[in-house]
């Protein structure tokens, strides 16, 4: 279908001269209440004409009970109307009636591929689930119709991302390098008990090329219920992860021992957990500086930059004696907190001595650089944190492992996402538009 459009406009300029700032903005504003929604009706009308025609005359063809020639008459026209990021767009389409077994179609409807109850575009929907991951949604509502033009009240803004799948997390259960996992608290809607800390924890497989699988988001789930679901999903007998890395937060590792092939304690939080536990033991400011510095020197050990089959005999000899030293050192750390009244600070460090130097040992066994730090999921939790925590608060779990999802996917699954939103807004190239000019007769 090829036509050409004209568009008539009355203007009405003042002698008295205007801004160029004023005749920008009601030109902006006439397209935005009219222009482009009007436009867009006018193009439907035209196809929805042109689609009769070819129904009445038989050339296309439309779901009916009648195996073999239908027979269609008008039967009425049904008024629509769509939500989209250019305005609302009112429609009115034909619908017609089978002369023998009575079922109605409606030509556009099918043509367009539009479900029975939807009332927004796609497109619309795409640009509300990217604007509420940075942003509240009574900011995205107010911006939106401020910068936008689009009127979408914040209810129903929510209601839209609360309906929608494009969270969904693609789970995948091949064996992965290294497996990130970490948790936060939030503020949701108190519980019977008056409380309204909340508790979000998120699972991130990583490939040593560096591809990354996020495995999920929960809500209110300890990590031994994680463990439970993750094992239901896992598809092969072997681990889910070659190594974990965690911050030693408590019931993590015990939850998901059975889906790792072995466990990696975080360096930086042992250093930085140094200092809280320092604290509860009331060492002045000096002294918990001094150890976090002597844990810090401790265990970072350096692993050569070469490729495991040039590596020699030797150099994997003096690794092993430096973890050797290493985990000496740590025993003479404890015992020398221990002395000094720090008994927090030094079941620390005894309790985290093992799972310290899994590093070097993954890369004398197998030849390969893993993590020593949860760096990478740190940077995710920021974001996580910086919208749950600053942005908003009253969240229901739902709610918040929904949004936690959607930050992740659009973060670590950027074509992940974009081939969600190609297939929902189902984009082929089938529709060219040109601007030939505006023009007087």
């Amino acid at each position: 279908m090829q036509d050409q459009l004209y568009m008539k406009v009355l203007f009405c300029l003042s002698e008295n001269g205007f801004s160029l700032d004023e005749l920008v903005i009601k030109v902006k504003e006439l397209f935005a209440r009219e222009g482009m929604a009007g436009l867009i009706r006018f193009i439907l009308k035209l196809l929805d004409e042109s689609l009769s025609v070819k129904l009445r005359q038989g050339n296309i063809k439309l779901p009916c009970c009648c195996k073999e020639d239908p027979c269609y008459d008008f039967h009425d026209y049904r008024k629509r109307r769509f939500r989209t990021s250019v305005g609302v767009v009112h429609i009115e389409w034909r619908r017609f009636r089978c002369r023998k077994c009575n079922k109605t179609v409606i030509p556009l409807k099918e043509y367009l591929g539009i479900s029975k109850y939807q009332s927004k575009t796609s497109e619309l929907e795409k640009i509300i689930a990217e604007v509420v991951s940075d942003q509240s949604y009574r900011r995205t509502s107010s911006h939106l119709n401020i910068i936008g033009e689009i009127p979408v009240p914040r209810s129903t803004a929510h209601r839209w991302v609360m309906e929608s799948d494009c969270d969904e997390l693609r789970f995948d259960s091949n064996t992965v390098d290294c497996l990130f996992v970490d948790g936060t608290g939030y503020k949701r809607r108190p519980d019977k008990e008056s409380s309204n800390r909340g508790e979000l924890r998120v699972v991130l497989g990583v490939r040593n090329d560096g591809y990354v699988y996020p495995f999920g988001v929960w809500s209110g789930s300890t990590w031994k219920e994680i463990g439970k679901e993750l094992r239901k999903k896992k598809l092969h007998d072997g681990p889910l992860a070659n190594v974990l890395i965690s911050d030693g937060e408590p019931g993590l590792s015990e939850g998901l021992a059975d889906l790792i092939a072995d466990h990696q304690r975080c360096h930086w939080h042992a250093i930085r957990d140094m200092k809280y536990m320092m604290w509860s033991d009331k060492a002045d400011k000096r002294e918990s500086y001094d150890m976090q510095s002597r844990l810090a020197g401790i265990i970072g050990i350096e692993l050569p930059e070469e490729d495991f089959k040039k590596v020699s005999e030797d150099d994997k000899k003096h690794l092993s004696s430096s973890v050797k030293q290493a985990e000496k050192k740590l025993d003479e750390l404890v015992s020398e907190l221990t002395v000094k009244g720090y008994s927090k600070a030094a079941n620390y460090v005894e309790n985290a001595k093992d799972k310290l130097f899994t590093y070097v040992r993954f890369f004398l066994k197998y030849g390969l650089v893993s993590k020593r730090t949860s760096s990478f999921i740190e940077r995710i939790m920021r974001e996580i944190g910086r919208r749950l925590k600053r942005i908003a608060f009253g969240w229901s779990q739902n709610g918040a492992a929904k949004m936690a999802r959607i930050i992740i996917k659009r973060i670590t699954s950027e074509h992940e996402w974009k081939l969600y939103w190609d297939k929902r807004l189902n984009i082929k190239e089938n529709v060219l538009l040109t601007f030939q000019g505006v023009y007087t007769k």
